[in-house]
């Protein structure tokens, strides 16, 4: 069973290399360290992202490179997920906030068959989450409580970024899906899974917030709002 990690990335000159680097050489510590590759999908990048990746793919062989020319994280992780040849693909932050610590609990969760989608979650009893401002907290929380309330999800946090999907299971979600291009995609394919009752893993994480993300909560929050209002109607539609 091999793994792929895609990193999404906009404008991570920065963050990408440490990023890469640090999470090579943790992978290199664990028994199943010959069976991954890393996956950078670039979305739109403008500074030096596209460089550092280039040389990062030079150095190191089990490292990808790959750019599409529209922003968008849900449209990374969609083209990734179409170019993956791997058994298990999912992504995760590239300033690491969910501590790397955790892909033993991925890998080893894939090693029961009937398991078909692994997901982090911020909100469950032994997570852990250092630095958030309160203002994303509870925008956070109110977010995931409105898509209890109007869409009976199950799963805890739609927006945490350590999600990682069985090949075959992510190919057919993707089908089924929206073409949104931004992070509710990533959402939807939970979403989408919990409609064709499929079992979602979730496991309680250690998650370090970014003080300098770039992500606009305002913007974020009413993209999403928009976006669960389509599906609430497209549900209500699936019922009759």
């Amino acid at each position: 069973m091999n793994l792929n990690i895609v990193l999404p990335v906009l404008n991570e000159e920065n963050d990408l290399k440490p990023g890469v680097e640090t999470t090579l050489n943790y992978l290199k510590t664990i028994s199943w360290k010959d069976h991954f590759e890393i996956t950078i999908a670039d979305n739109g990048s403008t500074d030096k992202t596209e460089e550092i990746a280039k040389d990062l793919c030079d150095t190191y062989e089990n490292v990808n490179y790959f750019k599409v020319s529209q922003r968008g994280v849900g449209l990374a992780f969609r083209e990734a997920i179409k170019r993956n040849p791997c058994d298990i693909v999912g992504y995760m932050d590239v300033d690491l906030a969910t501590d790397i610590k955790h892909f033993r609990q991925v890998y080893d969760s894939f090693m029961d068959p009937s398991v078909n989608i692994v997901v982090g979650s911020r909100l469950l009893h032994d997570s852990r989450v250092y630095g958030r401002s309160l203002l994303r907290e509870i925008t956070s929380r109110m977010l995931n409580l409105i898509l209890k309330i109007v869409l009976k999800v199950q799963f805890t946090d739609a927006m945490c970024g350590f999600k990682f999907y069985r090949k075959e299971i992510a190919n057919s979600l993707v089908k089924q899906c929206s073409d949104n291009t931004g992070w509710f995609y990533c959402a939807e394919m939970m979403i989408r899974a919990e409609w064709e009752a499929l079992s979602i893993t979730e496991i309680p994480v250690e998650w370090h917030d970014d003080s300098n993300s770039k992500v606009k909560i305002g913007k974020l929050s009413s993209s999403y709002l928009a976006e669960i209002i389509k599906l609430y109607k497209i549900k209500k539609r699936r019922r009759t």
